[in-house]
């Protein structure tokens, strides 16, 4: 009697992630209240709406997630230009400390000129990102008016079936075409799974649910972090290219980018992470 009361006690799984949803939803709204540390600031509220998207397809097929997912996918794309410029410093840094190259401190004052260019003029444009806060305030509220208690671990194991089935199409393309564009949608796909199985994870323990699959979830999860972070330095690599092409000409810059046509093929497998 006392374990069934305990058990009794314990959320649904649709309950757990209702819960793991408001908590995201708080991280994004801090996110974009965050002033000194702007650049840690959109990042993570990048973060959070990816996490937040990732959890939609969890819910019952006729629950209204269409315009939320939109929302939070026009948010997260108005803040990637600026999130991309900081990258593209981040990524200059890294191949100046672990290369020979023509990456000197006039070309990173440089990248650093336009990444404070564009934070200025986006803050001009929306002061403090009080629209953006407006919309994800509207966002949090959808959100928070889903049905997540009909939710059913059924539901949840065919959603992960079809992630997975979505991360080995994309990773056959990928190794197939070896473009930019096609390890990216690899890297997107594999991203969301990993968000998926880590949601799920957490929903699962907070549910009292059985430990094995659970533990399986834990250990997917964590294959595909190390499967991201290699195709995410690949992606960071991509965003810096494109930088320097958008940066003035100078002679500093048309040396490196003269430079990267002879090596950015081996500078993009390169093992380097912050």
């Amino acid at each position: 009697m006392i374990n069934k009361t305990k058990h009794d006690s314990l959320p649904s799984l649709g309950s757990a992630l209702s819960t793991l949803a408001t908590r995201e939803c708080r991280r994004l709204l801090r996110a974009l209240a965050m002033r000194k540390q702007r650049q840690e600031g959109i990042h993570e509220a990048r973060k959070s709406c990816r996490r937040l998207r990732s959890i939609l397809p969890l819910l019952p097929p006729e629950q209204p997630t269409d315009a939320v997912d939109h929302g939070l996918r026009e948010l997260a794309h108005s803040l990637a230009p600026l999130r991309d410029a900081h990258m593209a410093v981040r990524t200059a840094k890294l191949l100046a400390t672990a290369h020979e190259t023509s990456i000197t401190r006039p070309v990173l004052q440089a990248l650093e000129r336009r990444c404070e260019q564009m934070i200025d003029h986006a803050l001009k444009q929306d002061p403090h990102w009080r629209q953006r806060r407006v919309e994800a305030q509207r966002i949090v509220a959808a959100i928070h008016a889903l049905s997540w208690h009909d939710i059913r671990p059924s539901l949840a194991i065919q959603t992960l079936k079809h992630s997975k089935r979505r991360v080995k199409k994309a990773r056959r393309k990928a190794l197939a075409l070896r473009t930019p564009a096609a390890s990216h949608r690899w890297r997107r796909r594999a991203r969301k799974l990993r968000y998926q199985l880590e949601f799920l994870r957490k929903a699962r323990r907070m549910a009292g649910m059985k430990k094995h699959r659970t533990q399986q979830y834990g250990e997917q999860a964590k294959h595909l972090s190390a499967v991201t972070d290699q195709l995410g330095w690949r992606q960071d690599f991509q965003i810096f290219l494109d930088a320097v092409k958008q940066l003035p000409n100078s002679a500093k810059v048309l040396a490196l980018r003269q430079e990267l046509k002879s090596k950015s093929a081996s500078w993009s497998e390169a093992e380097l992470h912050a």
